[in-house]
């Protein structure tokens, strides 16, 4: 027995006849009739009683075809999920980005990639470097963009850009008239740093010791819309990512790229151990073509 003879029997049934259900399957009706008689012969019961209004199910006919029409039923929608699959229709994608890239890179990319699979459902966390890059190796998300490095041999890490450090300056102070920031116009100030574990913020004292400069920070913000208004509002100098700096106010603040860059490299995260989705596969493609196109502003 298999699924085709139930099938043709549901069909039977449900047309009321086998030339009926020859059209609807598209068969011939000696096909049909074929497969009945097997069905029947395998099944040592009589599923039909043929007289002169035609084919009458039996009461073991009846039964079986209670139980076949949920099987039949059950496959229908098996199958449209199946070719629904494309589209992504019953898929559900969980991701974790840094809050600098969720202002207006990864917002842009996400609406184009919407707009070729409006059937797929996203899940986006903001999340620090270092706890999406934990959360990822646990298996407990799908994706994970970030700027820490890591080598947990689970992490498949894919480069898609350099995150640039700029500076952020209140609109009147005397450095925001200079075309860009040498590490020299910073030395003996008070700078408003981003946290410790940032990238940028390590790679920036860094760059400062080895010109043999030096800085005073008093505070450390985390959120770079925050140090934008922090600046804004007459805090003082900022250090800040490019991405964040796009939420500045023109008519308050001005942002000035170093002379000799700072950045980080931005990395796509996924788990190896954690089976690969068609929506995460689609995904990944597409955030690393955006990466490609991307605009630093």
């Amino acid at each position: 027995m298999n699924y085709r003879q139930f099938e043709v029997f549901v069909a039977v049934i449900e047309c009321g006849s086998v030339t009926a259900a020859a059209e609807k399957l598209n068969l011939s009706q000696p096909a049909v009739s074929k497969s009945l008689k097997l069905l029947e012969t395998e099944l040592g019961i009589r599923l039909f009683l043929r007289g002169i209004k035609g084919l009458q199910a039996t009461d073991e006919g009846r039964s079986l075809y209670l139980e076949a029409s949920r099987m039949t039923d059950n496959y229908a929608h098996l199958e449209g999920f199946a070719r629904n699959l494309p589209q992504m229709e019953h898929a559900r994608l969980e991701i974790s980005c840094m809050p600098a890239l969720s202002i207006f890179w990864l917002p842009q990319a996400t609406a184009k990639f919407i707009h070729s699979y409006p059937d797929a459902t996203l899940a986006f966390r903001s999340r620090s470097s270092p706890e999406t890059v934990q959360l990822v190796a646990r298996g407990e998300l799908d994706l994970g963009i970030s700027q820490a490095p890591s080598e947990d041999a689970s992490l498949e890490k894919i480069k898609l850009f350099d995150l640039n450090a700029v500076c952020i300056l209140p609109i009147d102070h005397p450095l925001a008239e200079k075309r860009e920031i040498d590490f020299a116009d910073l030395n003996g100030r008070r700078i408003i740093t981003l946290s410790a574990p940032d990238e940028l913020q390590r790679n920036f004292q860094a760059m400062m010791l080895m010109r043999g400069h030096s800085y005073s920070s008093k505070i450390e913000i985390s959120l770079g819309s925050m140090m934008c208004k922090v600046v804004e509002a007459g805090g003082g100098i900022g250090l800040v990512d490019e991405e964040s700096a796009r939420l500045h106010d023109p008519g308050k603040s001005r942002v000035l790229r170093f002379s000799t860059p700072i950045s980080t490299p931005i990395y796509l995260l996924r788990n190896v151990n954690k089976p690969k989705t068609l929506v995460s596969k689609l995904f990944s493609e597409h955030i690393i073509a955006m990466a490609g196109s991307r605009d630093p502003g």
